[in-house]
């Protein structure tokens, strides 16, 4: 019976650590995504120099997000990357827009640039260097996921909290069922008189 008891206090124990660690995490936080892009003036853009393309990949970050690009030109021409938040094919003020970054697409020639996403929504990223022509892709935004308003937590935390309170629940409810099915303790003698 120590055993067995001793099992069910470890047990439980366990769940309400891997539950308070949960609940006292911290609240959500902005990322810090590094991206590397490889742009061609006439084969577009790609997460490595053998996978150009016009459109160049599809880019994704979260609101908030400091994203760091690493940038690499494989066409012996120098570049600059920005995102087009008004989609008129030139940098403008206000829109993210790295330095230029020189040809080679490695050993040194690459350039890595931070920028902060500010702007929900998908936007066009290019080069401003040339016609616009294959150099182009899009970037979205996503909202950040905002946490929640108890203790600032992401809701994904409230199905990690609500499974362990579940494994609680039924640790309970089995110390409970196997206490009822113990036998009886025998009744005292009766009394004799």
């Amino acid at each position: 019976m120590a055993t067995r008891r001793t099992i069910s206090i470890v047990v439980t124990a366990l769940a309400f650590a891997v539950l308070a660690s949960t609940i006292f995490s911290g609240s959500a936080t902005a990322g810090a995504p590094t991206i590397t892009l490889f742009g061609s003036r006439s084969l577009g853009w790609g997460l490595n120099n053998a996978s150009l393309s016009s459109p160049g990949p599809p880019l994704s970050v979260d609101l908030g997000d400091n994203v760091t690009l690493v940038l690499n030109a494989t066409d012996g021409r120098t570049h600059t990357w920005y995102l087009d938040y008004n989609n008129d094919s030139a940098p403008n003020a206000g829109e993210p827009i790295s330095p230029s970054f020189p040809a080679g697409g490695g050993g040194g020639s690459a350039v890595s640039w931070n920028f902060t996403a500010d702007k929900n929504g998908t936007f066009r990223y290019r080069s401003s260097r040339g016609p616009d022509g294959a150099m182009w892709g899009n970037l979205t935004v996503r909202p950040a996921s905002g946490g929640s308003p108890l203790l600032g937590l992401n809701p994904s935390v409230f199905i990690i909290v609500g499974v362990g309170a579940i494994i609680v629940a039924v640790v309970a409810i089995a110390a409970w069922s196997w206490r009822r099915t113990k036998a009886p303790p025998a009744p005292p003698p009766p009394e004799q008189t």
